[in-house]
């Protein structure tokens, strides 16, 4: 059995060596690219805008009902604001990318004058154009919702070449989206209480309307919430301010990475043109036999021994 060549870090080294012209001559090629691409790519700025569930009433309101002695009222009031209810913060979660708040968006002007700024490199266009659908598309890839360690912070993220029209993108786009929720909100919560008022008239049981008007109340109450001009489902923790250094594209990774891609793109190109390239000499006459510096014979017709004259072929050898 024949023994399997294994090469060793001696081997990589010295293939190394051997492509060193190679590998540096890539290696300077992917420094120009570098260079063009830096120049030509567009700075990208990232804002960061952290929310947290909104509670919008206070230890006040809970105590008022708990003087009325209004259970159901007060039930409702935990399930709504409790510490571990974020029945609207998951709605914020769920629709700050939607249809709805794009269209809402695309009505600003100056979120539009924005939008056509947003290239990546100098020679790119801009898309000036937009859709709700498109909108949300964008919204969906380019804002990104991330946790805040294991707290039920969020924080918003988003890169644009103009970092004080990312802080306003993030602020619009949270303010809209909380309005739409409290709209919706209130929309439903009015519709509730025209039906329960309805119910109360029309019922003669006194159980009954005690019942219809405690969740009346809480209707009433959850309308008032909505009613107010503060954060509904998402507070603003910390508003959305943006880092002052270049967040894309990023110059000691774009050096490196094109020099080593391209230093290794040399590499592979030295080792396909050398195998292709013929050997330097025969592997026949590679192995030869070793000449003698003298050669003793005895001479014919004579009995002393003389020296050889080499032979063309060995004084060629010998060469």
């Amino acid at each position: 059995m024949s023994k399997v060549e294994q090469t060793t870090l001696g081997d990589v080294l010295s293939d190394l060596w051997t492509a060193r012209i190679w590998m540096g001559c890539a290696a300077a090629v992917g420094f120009l690219v570098a260079n063009v691409f830096l120049f030509s790519a567009t700075p990208y700025y990232k804002s960061h805008m952290i929310v947290s569930p909104a509670n919008p009433m206070n230890g006040a309101e809970s105590s008022s009902l708990l003087a009325d002695e209004n259970l159901f009222a007060l039930r409702y009031l935990m399930q709504r604001v409790g510490a571990g209810s974020s029945s609207d913060f998951l709605r914020f979660e769920s629709t700050y990318d939607g249809a709805r708040v794009a269209d809402v968006l695309l009505r600003d002007p100056k979120i539009r004058a924005g939008l056509s700024a947003d290239q990546r490199f100098a020679f790119s266009n801009a898309k000036e154009r937009w859709s709700a659908g498109e909108l949300s598309d964008y919204i969906h890839d380019r804002v990104k919702l991330e946790s805040v360690g294991t707290s039920n912070l969020r924080r918003l993220v988003y890169s644009h070449p103009r970092a004080d029209f990312a802080d306003y993108f993030l602020t619009a786009l949270h303010q809209t989206t909380d309005d739409l929720i409290r709209q919706t909100t209130r929309k439903e919560a009015g519709q509730r209480i025209a039906h329960l008022r309805a119910s109360v008239r029309d019922t003669n049981n006194p159980d009954h309307r005690r019942a219809l008007t405690s969740l009346l109340m809480e209707q009433e109450r959850l309308l008032m919430l909505a009613s107010v001009e503060t954060p509904y489902a998402a507070s603003v923790v910390e508003p959305a301010a943006a880092d002052v250094k270049v967040a894309w594209p990023s110059v000691p990774l774009s050096y490196s990475g094109f020099i080593a891609v391209f230093a290794l793109i040399g590499f592979a190109a030295h080792g396909a043109f050398a195998n292709k390239a013929p050997a330097a000499r025969p592997a026949a006459r590679a192995a030869r036999r070793p000449i003698s510096a003298k050669r003793w014979f005895k001479a014919k017709g004579d009995n002393t021994n003389r020296p050889l004259t080499l032979a063309a072929e060995d004084k060629r050898d010998v060469a």
